[in-house]
């Protein structure tokens, strides 16, 4: 071998360890032009196994001035020594969370979940009575939700949801309310709309142990909501009726907005039964303003 030979391959190995050192490159996936729904499904997934980060279930929020028209006294008749103790305007927050318990059932469609949600209404600026909760509801949930891919009428179907879910108010005695459900939701959306219909079967209860065997009047057997999001704007309503004679229902209507950073403005007004446990029976009249820490989509 002559001396430009071997200066030739020593050449040529420089070149090929150069090459099988530098850093490989990677090439990321395009992001795809997701519904609303998949969207929020894509976030909770990239975030799920981060152990400094909470998956929200249904909203977050604080709304720091909720006022009641009317405030139901009737529970407290024989407790409180005044028909009045209660304050129009009160703090009413949610907090609610979801964790993953099995993943990618049924080849990769289905996934299963334990939920709690806490909806509380506070008299924070009810001194004379020393600023009490007036009612918490505790809603712990588990539910399988599946993928899907069917459209009807130009709707698409991306999720559907069964769940078993208790609901309690935490209360003894007289004040005591709770029941227990089945339901099914089923997801459609269309461009920025997005529809929830849910049904739901009450699961019976011994009469004896039933603090409220009349709660179905009131609140029916299901719910339609929709959420559409519009730009850094989300609009969502609920409505529920009994289908019944006399008509007892409830109407919801809410609107988030950019404030500063992750906080959102929120305005929410309720018509109708069932706002809480405690006032199932009584109907709610309420308007409030706060923030929201996470929205639906």
């Amino acid at each position: 071998m002559t001396i430009a030979e071997l200066r030739e391959g020593c050449k040529d190995a420089g070149n090929n360890q150069i090459t099988d050192n530098a850093a490989p490159t990677v090439v990321a996936d395009e992001p795809s032009a997701s519904s609303p729904v998949e969207t929020r499904l894509q976030s909770e997934k990239s975030t799920q196994d981060n152990p400094f980060v909470i998956t929200p279930h249904k909203m977050n929020y604080v709304l720091f001035a909720s006022y009641e028209s009317d405030p139901n006294t009737a529970p407290y008749s024989g407790i409180a020594p005044s028909d009045n103790l209660l304050d129009n305007t009160e703090i009413e927050f949610q907090l609610s969370l979801k964790v993953p318990v099995m993943e990618d059932l049924f080849g990769g469609i289905g996934n299963v979940y334990m939920a709690y949600t806490n909806h509380s209404y506070w008299q924070a600026y009810n001194k004379p009575i020393s600023s009490p909760f007036r009612e918490t509801n505790h809603e712990p949930e588990a539910f399988l939700d599946l993928k899907s891919d069917w459209t009807l009428f130009g709707w698409r179907n991306p999720l559907n949801r069964f769940s078993i879910v208790h609901q309690s108010n935490g209360q003894s005695g007289n004040l005591s309310r709770s029941w227990n459900r089945l339901y099914a939701q089923f997801i459609l959306q269309r461009g920025d709309m997005v529809l929830s219909i849910k049904p739901w079967y009450r699961i019976p209860e011994d009469e004896e142990d039933d603090d409220n065997p009349d709660i179905d009047d009131f609140l029916g057997h299901g719910e339609l909501a929709g959420v559409y999001k519009n730009g850094h704007h989300t609009y969502n309503f609920m409505l529920r009726n009994n289908f019944r004679n006399d008509n007892k229902g409830a109407v919801e209507l809410g609107w988030t907005f950019p404030l500063y950073g992750r906080l959102r403005g929120y305005m929410k007004y309720f018509n109708g039964y069932g706002e809480s446990l405690i006032d199932y029976n009584a109907k709610s009249h309420r308007l409030g303003f706060g923030i929201a820490l996470t929205d639906w989509l």
